[in-house]
């Protein structure tokens, strides 16, 4: 299965280090990553995968049990979905981590409420409340109620390690610094990939210098851990939160 990927090429390999990408369209595997990339076969059971490596040559029967006992196993294949394994150096017929790469594929998304804009310190908006009266506060809290409108924000992943934002904070407009609520900022992912066993998330690209230029923008990569992958459930592992994801139906198994 050829794949369109685009490259990492990091000065350090660091979960949740900022680095700089250099970008390349062919298929290549980024400097560094020991990740074996192949495809499930027909003979798999829960303590064995039978694994046809995208190098070439015959399928080969891999021991699993050591990444199900220790959680690192994520996915549950199908023929002929694309896998991603990490092998035991000292013993490269056992699995250490296995991702479905074809199972990650699709829109997952999350729900996000909006927060109360804090427009003074927690000391003063204190003082403020405490100025209010009965009425007053009831009003401003039944206000604040009615702007409390979760939004979807969400990713899809590509087969060809691209991703899409999706959702996202509403566009901004002249009226928005006079709300009391806003939403959290979502960051715009544009690549993924695996990378000895983790996921990388690419983000950045180009901005619009002017009407008819495009220029360069730097590339930064987010190292994250899969914590579940299951078919309409997954949970990652980010710098500075778990993540929960659930997968939008229409996008199961849709060649995106």
């Amino acid at each position: 299965m050829a794949l369109t990927a685009v490259c990492m090429a990091c000065a350090q390999k660091t979960d949740n280090q900022e680095t700089e990408i250099e970008v390349r369209t062919q298929n290549y595997v980024p400097q560094g990553d020991s990740t074996t990339y192949g495809l499930a076969c027909d003979g798999s059971t829960d303590s064995t995968l039978v694994f046809l490596p995208d190098a070439g040559g015959d399928p080969v029967v891999l021991d699993i049990s050591e990444a199900w006992r220790n959680g690192n196993y994520f996915g549950h294949p199908e023929v002929g979905d694309k896998m991603a394994v990490l092998l035991n150096p000292d013993n490269p017929s056992e699995v250490l981590v296995a991702i479905n790469m074809e199972q990650l594929c699709g829109t997952w998304t999350y729900q996000v409420l909006p927060e109360q804009r804090r427009l003074h310190s927690a000391e003063d908006e204190e003082r403020i409340a405490a100025t209010f009266s009965a009425e007053e506060k009831l009003r401003f809290d039944s206000l604040l109620s009615t702007l409390m409108v979760p939004r979807e924000y969400g990713y899809t992943f590509k087969r060809d390690h691209t991703a899409l934002a999706v959702g996202g904070p509403p566009r901004k407009t002249s009226l928005d610094e006079d709300l009391p609520v806003v939403y959290p900022p979502l960051r715009r992912y544009t690549e993924w990939h695996v990378f000895n066993g983790r996921l990388v998330f690419t983000y950045g690209g180009y901005s619009r210098k002017s009407a008819d230029t495009l220029q360069n923008v730097k590339l930064i990569n987010d190292t994250a851990r899969l914590v579940i992958l299951r078919r309409d459930t997954m949970a990652i592992q980010f710098a500075d939160r778990l993540q929960g994801f659930r997968l939008t139906p229409d996008s199961i198994k849709k060649d995106n």
